[in-house]
């Protein structure tokens, strides 16, 4: 029986024993599960840390990079721009060239010359605004004679002003003298020019800039440089959008002593220009108009006349009294 007994015990520190080991076991996997899962977290840990790491060396590189694509971007764009300028200048060169043989052409044939579509649309409304602001300014005065020092409203009714283009700044109106400049002068030099050789053209007056009110505002017939003043080759620029010859008239009219009997009527259409002796081979008027009227005149003067008449005028005052 203590045999047994002592079995029994034996039995039972067994089953102990083993309720022991499974606990532990039991622990120990526990402990391992939290050491694997401490390793994972410090891994993804290390992970992370190495990301961030690599996403700054990559964000510290970017901007060389970014900076090497911008600029080469640049170069392309600047490259681009230089090539269409050149493009642009070539085809400018190429107009004008095309226009001074043109001008040249009709100023021997016909003593003038009309040309539509000059500018362009949106040129000549940039042109026109300037104007525009030039009015709201207020600085147009009455148009006056060369030979009188007063407005002569029975002869003229225009409001004038001048200008430069540079004071007050109207880039728009100086694009438009620099390119009537590029005309003329080439046309003055060109081989072959006919009657423009008898000229030295060196200069301008500045730009009169014409309104006329409407309302059947005019200019009675006359001739811009009557007494060798300089004044060889007039230059006239329209800027009268929508116009209706029927309906606004100011159309000018010139009796042209180039081609015998002709009587020519120009409408002063948006963007177009007239170029014409300015001496007697062409008296001209300008006639009523019915609603505003805008024009652009520059006057080319031929140097030697200039010089002589600046010279007569001397003559004719006398020498300046001493003080």
């Amino acid at each position: 029986m203590p045999k047994k007994k002592k079995n029994k015990a034996t039995k039972l520190d067994a089953s102990a024993d083993d309720a022991l080991d499974l606990d532990e076991i039991d622990q120990a996997c526990r402990e391992i599960e939290n050491e694997v899962a401490f390793r994972e977290k410090k891994k993804r840990g290390k992970e992370s840390l190495r990301d961030k790491i690599e996403s700054s060396n990559h964000t510290n590189t970017t901007p060389s990079a970014k900076n090497r694509r911008e600029s080469t971007e640049r170069q392309s764009m600047q490259e681009s721009a230089c090539k269409e300028s050149k493009a642009k200048e070539e085809k400018s060169e190429d107009w004008v060239m095309k226009t001074v043989s043109v001008v040249v052409e009709h100023l021997n044939k016909f003593g003038a010359c009309v040309i539509d579509d000059f500018l362009g649309e949106a040129k000549g409304v940039d042109i026109l605004k300037e104007v525009l602001h030039l009015q709201k300014l207020e600085m147009f005065q009455e148009g006056q004679l060369a030979s009188a020092k007063v407005a002569e409203k029975s002869i003229r009714s225009d409001k004038i002003t001048w200008t430069d283009g540079v004071s007050p700044p109207c880039p728009n109106i100086k694009y438009l003298i620099n390119t009537l400049d590029s005309i003329v002068l080439s046309a003055n030099k060109s081989p072959n020019n006919g009657v423009l050789s008898n000229y030295n053209i060196s200069g301008r007056t500045k730009a009169m800039v014409a309104c006329y009110p409407g309302e059947g505002t005019h200019y009675v017939k006359h001739v811009d440089n009557p007494n060798k003043d300089g004044r060889c080759i007039t230059a006239i620029y329209y800027l009268n959008r929508d116009w209706d010859p029927e309906r606004d008239g100011g159309a000018l009219k010139i009796y042209s002593a180039c081609v015998k009997g002709v009587v020519a009527q120009v409408d002063p259409l948006f963007d177009r220009i007239i170029f014409f002796w300015s001496d007697r081979r062409n008296p001209h008027e300008v006639l009523p108009a019915f609603r505003e009227r805008y024009a652009i005149t520059v006057w080319y003067m031929d140097e030697k006349e200039k010089r002589d008449f600046e010279e007569k005028k001397r003559l004719i005052s006398g020498p300046e009294e001493k003080s």
